[in-house]
């Protein structure tokens, strides 16, 4: 008996260590959402979005074809609730960028960390505790810093930067859903794709966007696709679900570092000492959540002890 139980504790060990890795490489991944969300800023953002969804879709149908995985229902309200979130976030993001500077959207955009904690604390039962409020608190510092004191804010900066903390809190209330999900994951996550890619071509055509791609917005387009928004999604969707979500919120303090560094090394921004002050300050909220998430897990490892010696 006590083998089959320690059988099953290591298959669930295996399986968030799996979940965790996944969720990191799809963070990895978005280090470069900024630097390609700034290139795609000229195109008609619900085309080329609706184009993103559709390359995910396409590459998550041929694997639940191998993998002989069954596509969710679109019509099941987790699924419809999902894709309009993913593709709101998307469409903040994106437009943000119409409408402020590329690195401080980039910036807020990646406060999501500190907003999936804070929602999945209130909401969803992530139960991070007191480490992930102060984190959370020392990431917003970060944003005072980069657009407070003599930062030049136009009211179009300010609609941009409102955008892009609109974008953080979508995704962080979509990845909280998520991590509750009920349906099998790659099958959901391509009928999420399939939606959100009608949703955003539904609006492209609203919107009479034509859109003729040079060769270099085709290679944008595909490397989003593929990447951070799209083949990304379904390696953070398997990391919500199994993998360990405080941690995950935790290394997602690394994307803006790793997303910084590509802009300013692609020509589309300079450094400053509010910019570094910013990447600082959200950095190191992340290393407060991890610090306390690390107490609090050796503090109920040690009462889980004591309370099975009594027993």
């Amino acid at each position: 008996m006590s083998a089959g139980l320690a059988g099953l504790q290591s298959d669930r060990t295996i399986t968030a260590l799996k979940g965790t890795l996944l969720g990191a490489i799809a963070i990895l991944s978005w280090g470069s959402l900024g630097a390609l969300g700034a290139l795609a800023a000229a195109m008609p953002p619900y085309l080329v979005l609706g184009l993103c969804f559709s390359i995910a879709a396409v590459t998550g149908t041929g694997c639940c074809a191998i993998a002989r995985v069954r596509l969710v229902p679109l019509y099941a309200p987790e699924v419809l609730l999902a894709a309009f979130l993913l593709g709101a976030y998307h469409l903040a993001y994106f437009e943000a960028f119409h409408h402020a500077e590329a690195i401080p959207v980039s910036l807020i955009n990646y406060l999501w960390p500190a907003w999936l904690i804070v929602i999945g604390n209130l909401f969803f039962a992530l139960n991070s505790g007191w480490a992930g409020y102060l984190g959370a608190a020392i990431g917003f510092a970060g944003v005072a810093i980069l657009i407070g004191g003599d930062f030049d804010v136009k009211t179009g900066d300010t609609l941009g930067y409102a955008l892009a903390m609109a974008g953080a809190i979508l995704w962080a209330t979509y990845s909280n859903l998520r991590r509750r999900a009920r349906h099998e994951g790659m099958g959901a996550m391509v009928s999420i794709c399939i939606l959100a890619s009608l949703f955003c071509f539904a609006i492209a055509l609203f919107a009479g966007e034509i859109f003729m791609p040079t060769r270099q917005d085709m290679l944008v387009i595909l490397l989003l696709g593929i990447g951070p928004a799209g083949g990304a999604f379904f390696l953070w969707d398997y990391g919500m679900r199994f993998g360990n979500a405080p941690l995950l919120g935790v290394m997602g303090y690394s994307a803006p570092v790793l997303s910084t560094g590509l802009m300013v090394l692609l020509g589309m921004g300079q450094l400053s000492w509010r910019m570094a002050a910013a990447v600082a300050m959200i950095t190191l909220g992340g290393a407060v959540i991890q610090i306390g998430s690390r107490t609090g897990a050796a503090g109920y490892t040690a009462a889980r002890r004591i309370s099975l010696r009594r027993g």
